[in-house]
């Protein structure tokens, strides 16, 4: 069954494979991520974020959207990981660690 958000498992591991097999969509795929975060978020947590972290909104985005990629990638960013991720307000508290 599909997410309301589009991102179901299949959904996951389909682009996850094309992240493990081409890692010279990484870039493109971090710009698309930190742009599309960016226009998807409301007021209010643009202004949470800006109260949160000392950097631009657009450099946190785009470090969060690195991170994700980089994780999937390296297969320590599962889908449930994602969907934690994804599904809870706060992130539901999962670390992005910095995965090269």
């Amino acid at each position: 069954m599909a997410k309301a958000d589009g991102w179901n498992e299949e959904t996951f591991e389909y682009y996850a494979s094309i992240v493990r097999q081409l890692p010279e969509t990484h870039s493109r795929m971090i710009d698309d991520c930190a742009r599309n975060g960016i226009a998807k978020m409301d007021n209010e947590t643009k202004e949470q974020l800006k109260r949160a972290v000392p950097k631009p909104i657009d450099e946190t985005t785009r470090e969060i959207c690195r991170r994700l990629v980089k994780g999937i990638a390296s297969g320590a960013v599962t889908y449930e990981v994602f969907r934690t991720w994804l599904d809870s307000p706060d992130g539901g508290k999962v670390s992005l660690p910095d995965y090269q």
